[in-house]
Protein backbone atom coordinates (compact mmCIF):
# COMPACT_ATOMS: atom_id res chain seq x y z
CA UNK A 1 0.00 0.00 0.00
CA UNK A 2 1.62 3.37 -1.10
CA UNK A 3 2.06 5.90 1.78
CA UNK A 4 2.37 9.87 1.30
CA UNK A 5 6.06 9.58 1.39
CA UNK A 6 5.94 7.66 -1.74
CA UNK A 7 4.82 10.80 -3.16
CA UNK A 8 6.45 13.24 -1.96
CA UNK A 9 9.87 11.81 -2.61
CA UNK A 10 8.48 12.51 -6.09
CA UNK A 11 9.71 15.67 -8.65
CA UNK A 12 5.40 15.93 -9.41
CA UNK A 13 4.33 15.99 -5.51
CA UNK A 14 6.97 18.47 -4.50
CA UNK A 15 5.62 21.23 -2.64
CA UNK A 16 2.22 19.68 -2.78
CA UNK A 17 0.10 19.73 0.75
CA UNK A 18 -0.59 16.72 2.61
CA UNK A 19 -3.98 16.88 1.55
CA UNK A 20 -3.25 17.02 -2.04
CA UNK A 21 -1.03 13.97 -1.63
CA UNK A 22 -3.69 12.25 -0.33
CA UNK A 23 -6.42 12.96 -2.62
CA UNK A 24 -4.24 12.02 -5.02
CA UNK A 25 -3.68 8.24 -3.16
CA UNK A 26 -7.19 8.46 -3.30
CA UNK A 27 -7.38 7.62 -7.05
CA UNK A 28 -4.97 5.56 -7.57
CA UNK A 29 -3.82 2.28 -8.26
CA UNK A 30 -0.99 0.64 -7.43
CA UNK A 31 0.52 -2.30 -9.88
CA UNK A 32 3.34 -4.85 -9.80
CA UNK A 33 5.42 -5.74 -12.98
CA UNK A 34 7.90 -8.81 -12.94
CA UNK A 35 11.02 -8.69 -15.01
CA UNK A 36 10.17 -7.81 -18.47
CA UNK A 37 6.97 -6.99 -18.49
CA UNK A 38 5.45 -3.96 -20.42
CA UNK A 39 4.19 -1.25 -18.67
CA UNK A 40 3.43 0.94 -21.35
CA UNK A 41 3.46 0.02 -24.85
CA UNK A 42 3.59 2.03 -28.31
CA UNK A 43 0.86 3.96 -30.03
CA UNK A 44 -1.44 2.34 -27.11
CA UNK A 45 -3.82 5.15 -26.27
CA UNK A 46 -2.95 6.84 -23.09
CA UNK A 47 -5.28 7.00 -19.94
CA UNK A 48 -3.02 7.54 -16.69
CA UNK A 49 0.12 8.60 -15.39
CA UNK A 50 2.62 6.11 -13.92
CA UNK A 51 4.08 7.37 -10.88
CA UNK A 52 7.34 4.59 -9.95
CA UNK A 53 7.77 3.86 -6.91
CA UNK A 54 10.22 1.50 -7.15
CA UNK A 55 12.27 -0.19 -9.99
CA UNK A 56 13.98 0.34 -12.68
CA UNK A 57 11.99 0.79 -16.71
CA UNK A 58 13.57 1.13 -20.36
CA UNK A 59 11.86 3.80 -22.63
CA UNK A 60 12.24 2.37 -26.42
CA UNK A 61 10.43 3.43 -29.91
CA UNK A 62 10.07 1.52 -33.06
CA UNK A 63 11.01 3.83 -35.69
CA UNK A 64 8.67 4.53 -38.93
CA UNK A 65 11.59 1.88 -40.45
CA UNK A 66 10.81 -0.56 -37.83
CA UNK A 67 14.52 0.14 -35.70
CA UNK A 68 14.43 0.05 -32.37
CA UNK A 69 15.86 3.00 -30.50
CA UNK A 70 16.50 3.02 -26.87
CA UNK A 71 15.40 6.39 -25.19
CA UNK A 72 17.06 5.72 -21.83
CA UNK A 73 16.47 3.74 -18.11
CA UNK A 74 14.56 5.56 -15.87
CA UNK A 75 14.64 5.34 -11.96
CA UNK A 76 12.00 5.74 -9.08
CA UNK A 77 10.59 8.07 -8.64
CA UNK A 78 10.10 9.01 -12.47
CA UNK A 79 6.99 9.57 -13.71
CA UNK A 80 6.18 8.25 -16.68
CA UNK A 81 3.06 9.18 -19.76
CA UNK A 82 2.40 12.33 -18.79
CA UNK A 83 2.11 13.31 -22.12
CA UNK A 84 -0.59 11.12 -23.06
CA UNK A 85 -2.32 11.29 -19.68
CA UNK A 86 -3.11 14.71 -20.63
CA UNK A 87 -4.43 14.31 -23.96
CA UNK A 88 -5.84 11.64 -25.88
CA UNK A 89 -2.69 11.06 -28.00
CA UNK A 90 -1.47 7.45 -28.11
CA UNK A 91 1.69 6.47 -26.74
CA UNK A 92 4.96 7.63 -28.16
CA UNK A 93 7.00 4.99 -26.38
CA UNK A 94 7.17 1.57 -24.69
CA UNK A 95 8.21 1.15 -21.30
CA UNK A 96 9.65 -1.96 -20.06
CA UNK A 97 10.41 -3.04 -16.64
CA UNK A 98 14.34 -4.07 -16.21
CA UNK A 99 13.39 -5.39 -12.72
CA UNK A 100 10.10 -5.91 -10.50
CA UNK A 101 8.91 -2.92 -10.53
CA UNK A 102 6.27 -0.77 -8.96
CA UNK A 103 4.17 1.55 -9.88
CA UNK A 104 1.23 3.93 -8.92
CA UNK A 105 -0.76 4.38 -11.73
CA UNK A 106 -3.27 7.98 -11.59
CA UNK A 107 -6.28 8.31 -14.35
CA UNK A 108 -6.64 10.98 -16.26
CA UNK A 109 -9.87 12.16 -15.13
CA UNK A 110 -8.83 12.14 -11.68
CA UNK A 111 -5.05 13.61 -12.24
CA UNK A 112 -7.58 16.51 -13.46
CA UNK A 113 -9.61 16.87 -10.37
CA UNK A 114 -6.27 17.09 -8.04
CA UNK A 115 -4.62 19.59 -10.49
CA UNK A 116 -7.57 21.69 -10.61
CA UNK A 117 -7.55 21.26 -6.32
CA UNK A 118 -3.80 21.50 -5.93
CA UNK A 119 -2.36 23.37 -8.89
CA UNK A 120 0.99 22.86 -7.91
CA UNK A 121 0.98 19.67 -9.34
CA UNK A 122 -0.15 20.81 -12.41
CA UNK A 123 3.48 23.55 -12.16
CA UNK A 124 5.25 20.41 -11.61
CA UNK A 125 4.14 18.58 -14.21
CA UNK A 126 5.12 21.37 -16.80
CA UNK A 127 8.33 21.59 -15.05
CA UNK A 128 8.96 18.04 -15.47
CA UNK A 129 7.96 18.35 -19.38
CA UNK A 130 10.38 21.47 -19.71
CA UNK A 131 13.03 18.88 -18.53
CA UNK A 132 12.36 16.56 -21.26
CA UNK A 133 12.31 19.19 -23.59
CA UNK A 134 16.05 20.40 -22.35
CA UNK A 135 16.82 16.54 -22.24
CA UNK A 136 15.66 16.16 -25.51
CA UNK A 137 17.64 19.50 -26.85
CA UNK A 138 20.79 17.70 -26.02
CA UNK A 139 20.52 15.11 -27.61
CA UNK A 140 19.77 16.21 -30.26
CA UNK A 141 22.76 18.64 -30.04
CA UNK A 142 25.18 15.88 -29.22
CA UNK A 143 23.82 13.77 -32.52
CA UNK A 144 24.30 16.47 -34.51
CA UNK A 145 28.33 16.87 -33.18
CA UNK A 146 29.40 12.95 -33.85
CA UNK A 147 28.10 9.35 -32.75
CA UNK A 148 31.16 9.26 -30.23
CA UNK A 149 29.36 13.05 -28.70
CA UNK A 150 26.11 11.28 -28.65
CA UNK A 151 27.98 8.25 -26.70
CA UNK A 152 29.15 10.16 -24.43
CA UNK A 153 25.79 12.06 -24.04
CA UNK A 154 23.79 9.19 -22.91
CA UNK A 155 26.53 7.26 -20.48
CA UNK A 156 26.87 10.73 -18.80
CA UNK A 157 22.97 10.92 -18.40
CA UNK A 158 22.37 7.27 -17.12
CA UNK A 159 24.72 7.73 -14.45
CA UNK A 160 23.39 10.97 -13.36
CA UNK A 161 20.26 9.56 -13.44
CA UNK A 162 21.36 6.76 -11.16
CA UNK A 163 23.17 8.96 -8.79
CA UNK A 164 20.36 10.56 -8.19
CA UNK A 165 18.19 7.36 -7.71
CA UNK A 166 20.63 6.53 -5.36
CA UNK A 167 22.06 3.28 -6.90
CA UNK A 168 24.65 1.05 -5.07
CA UNK A 169 27.37 1.74 -7.40
CA UNK A 170 25.89 4.18 -9.78
CA UNK A 171 29.34 3.97 -11.73
CA UNK A 172 28.73 0.41 -13.36
CA UNK A 173 25.67 1.03 -15.87
CA UNK A 174 23.65 -1.94 -16.66
CA UNK A 175 24.17 -1.50 -20.10
CA UNK A 176 25.94 -4.05 -23.23
CA UNK A 177 27.29 -2.93 -26.35
CA UNK A 178 24.58 -3.87 -28.11
CA UNK A 179 22.26 -2.00 -25.81
CA UNK A 180 24.33 1.16 -26.28
CA UNK A 181 23.55 0.58 -30.06
CA UNK A 182 20.39 0.59 -29.86
CA UNK A 183 20.41 4.11 -27.92
CA UNK A 184 22.56 5.52 -30.27
CA UNK A 185 20.67 4.00 -33.68
CA UNK A 186 24.45 2.68 -34.83
CA UNK A 187 25.56 -0.83 -35.77
CA UNK A 188 26.79 -2.72 -32.49
CA UNK A 189 30.29 -2.69 -34.55
CA UNK A 190 30.31 1.07 -34.26
CA UNK A 191 29.04 1.32 -30.61
CA UNK A 192 32.01 -1.45 -29.68
CA UNK A 193 34.90 0.79 -31.60
CA UNK A 194 33.58 4.06 -30.15
CA UNK A 195 33.52 2.27 -27.02
CA UNK A 196 36.98 1.13 -27.03
CA UNK A 197 38.21 4.62 -27.83
CA UNK A 198 36.57 5.57 -24.63
CA UNK A 199 38.45 2.97 -22.78
CA UNK A 200 41.69 3.84 -24.05
CA UNK A 201 41.23 7.30 -23.11
CA UNK A 202 40.49 5.93 -19.25
CA UNK A 203 36.64 7.21 -19.16
CA UNK A 204 35.04 3.97 -19.18
CA UNK A 205 35.96 -0.30 -18.96
CA UNK A 206 34.19 -2.79 -20.98
CA UNK A 207 33.07 -5.49 -18.56
CA UNK A 208 31.31 -8.21 -20.34
CA UNK A 209 27.75 -7.38 -19.71
CA UNK A 210 27.79 -4.16 -18.05
CA UNK A 211 29.76 -0.70 -18.54
CA UNK A 212 31.85 0.77 -15.62
CA UNK A 213 32.59 4.88 -16.07
CA UNK A 214 36.33 5.31 -14.59
CA UNK A 215 36.18 9.50 -14.98
CA UNK A 216 32.35 10.99 -15.29
CA UNK A 217 34.42 14.10 -15.48
CA UNK A 218 36.18 12.88 -18.17
CA UNK A 219 33.04 12.13 -20.27
CA UNK A 220 31.70 15.45 -20.05
CA UNK A 221 34.82 17.45 -20.53
CA UNK A 222 35.29 15.24 -23.99
CA UNK A 223 31.46 16.37 -24.99
CA UNK A 224 32.18 19.82 -25.02
CA UNK A 225 35.80 19.02 -26.78
CA UNK A 226 33.70 17.35 -29.38
CA UNK A 227 31.55 20.41 -29.41
CA UNK A 228 34.29 22.62 -30.08
CA UNK A 229 35.77 20.76 -32.91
Amino acid sequence: MPRPDDLLNSALFEGVSLEGVQMALEGSTELTYPLGEILIRQDAQGEALYLLLSGVVRVSRISLGGRMRVLGDLYAPAVLGETAALGSSARSATVTALEEVRALVIYRDHLERVMTRHPKVLWNLARLLAGRVTQLNDELIAAGISTEASMAQSLSRLYAHRVQAGAMRPELLPISVTDLSHRLSSSRETAHRLLKRLQARGLVKILPTSLLILDHTGLEELLYQLGEE
